[in-house]
């Protein structure tokens, strides 16, 4: 009888084997929940296997018994328990073998980390740290790599404007000097020497710390149990929060508790900010002259960055003496739109900068940027906290992140203002 317990229980062994792999390849969540329900039922029926065998005395046959027995539990010194394979690990390899090298990447820490957000239990397993601006009494638990690596991936897939900033995680504090003062060189006659010239720094760039929060209401996958979906789960409330937050300060910033926007900064040259009147915003020879606004040595790889509403009205929709579309050049062979004019790329936005129409006069409406002179200085860890509100009765979740931006070169930017006048009518 014990030897049919053993065999059977050798069989719901290598089924959670097969399943361990099977989770390892699938992308499907459907298919992991169905994997999950699955092992747990597995577990279940295994232990009370187990439970049963062990109840049983041994039988007069022990080769038989070691012949249905894994290879690693033959030379298990008698009365000793078996040790199940961890869900993820049942391949044939070692633990060690298949943990990450990376410490908030491993399950064992994904999985305490989701018991600690869903229920509120600590673990060993998790790593608890101070917040660097806040207070000693303010701990967060790191959050696996597995969630922040898929969240910075969702950032430069869909941040328009996130994507094309330059991303640094240099030490807050440390300073970076600016020049713009180059050396020449001069035709010398034979025996001379050029004059020495020096190099000098005018101004600099310091960074320092800024705490961009949001909450997330857990509660909500609090019944979830398989870990993919919570992990989908929490990426997904933290990832619009974060990207609109982090684009908005790129734009608006005001370098008071956040970063300093491109829009507020003071140091951009005075020769660069310019002011259209809304009747002249829609003129092709006007845009011309903006561009020419940009130095020749920064318009590779600029763009320009306007409200999607005047993209629509006044670029997309200009019109030659004609009455003919100058954007119609703007359609591929496939039919499709690209949002580009005079040659430059553009990014129309809903959020971040205010139509000409709906301006107030000397607000900045158009940008004509390149992006990656911006630098967003950050080490890109997320910190996650889970406390009890009282006075709601509520557990809260918040995800922190530290860092600071701003212009690293403003000589390759050009504001554009809305000037004095008023908006053309629309023919239709």
């Amino acid at each position: 009888m014990k030897k049919k317990l053993l065999e059977l229980l050798d069989k719901k062994e290598e089924r959670k084997k097969d399943l361990g792999k099977k989770s390892q390849s699938t992308e499907s969540v459907e298919e992991l929940r169905s994997i999950n329900n699955e092992l747990e039922t597995l577990n279940v029926e295994i232990a009370e296997l187990r439970s049963m065998a062990d109840a049983l005395p041994d039988e007069e046959d022990p080769e038989g018994e070691h012949r249905h027995q894994d290879p690693e539990q033959r030379n298990t010194p008698q009365g000793q328990p078996n040790i199940l394979g961890a869900y993820g690990l049942g391949n044939g390899q070692s633990q060690n073998e298949q943990r990450s090298t990376d410490q908030y990447d491993t399950p064992e820490y994904r999985s305490a980390f989701m018991e600690y957000v869903t229920n509120g239990t600590k673990s060993d397993q998790l790593e608890f740290r101070a917040d660097a601006t806040t207070g000693t009494g303010d701990i967060g638990a790191v959050i696996p790599t597995n969630i922040l690596n898929k969240i910075v991936e969702k950032l430069n897939d869909y941040g328009r404007i996130w994507s094309r900033v330059t991303k640094t995680s240099m030490q807050g504090g440390v300073e970076i000097p600016l020049s713009s003062a180059k050396p020449t060189a001069t035709w010398v006659g034979a025996g001379s020497m050029s004059d020495k010239q020096k190099k000098t720094a005018k101004g600099k760039i310091v960074f320092t710390y800024h705490k961009l929060q949001c909450r997330v209401a857990v509660e909500l996958v609090a019944g979830t149990v398989a870990m993919p979906v919570f992990e989908q789960t929490v990426t997904d409330n933290i990832y619009e929060a974060i990207i609109i937050a982090l684009e908005e300060a790129v734009i608006n910033g005001s370098g008071t508790g956040q970063p300093l926007g491109i829009t507020n900064d003071p140091d951009i040259p005075a020769e660069q900010i310019v002011e259209v009147s809304p009747a002249d915003y829609g003129k092709y020879n006007k845009w011309t002259q903006l561009y020419g606004k940009i130095p020749r040595k920064y318009r590779n790889g600029s763009v320009l960055i306007a409200a999607d509403a005047d993209w629509n009205k006044y670029l997309f929709g200009m019109v030659d003496a004609n009455g003919q579309p100058v954007g119609r050049v703007n359609y591929g062979l496939d039919g499709t739109q690209s949002e580009r004019f005079i040659g430059k790329e553009v990014i129309a936005t809903e959020d971040y900068l205010p139509s000409i129409d709906d301006a107030a006069e000397g607000d900045v409406v158009a940008i004509l940027v390149k992006l990656q002179d911006y630098m967003f200085n950050s080490n890109m860890q997320l910190l996650f906290k889970r406390y009890f509100n009282e006075e709601t009765d509520e557990w809260i979740s918040k995800s922190t992140l530290i860092g600071d931006g701003k212009l690293a070169d403003r000589n390759g930017v050009v504001l554009i203002k809305k000037g004095a006048g008023t908006s053309p009518a629309i023919e239709g």
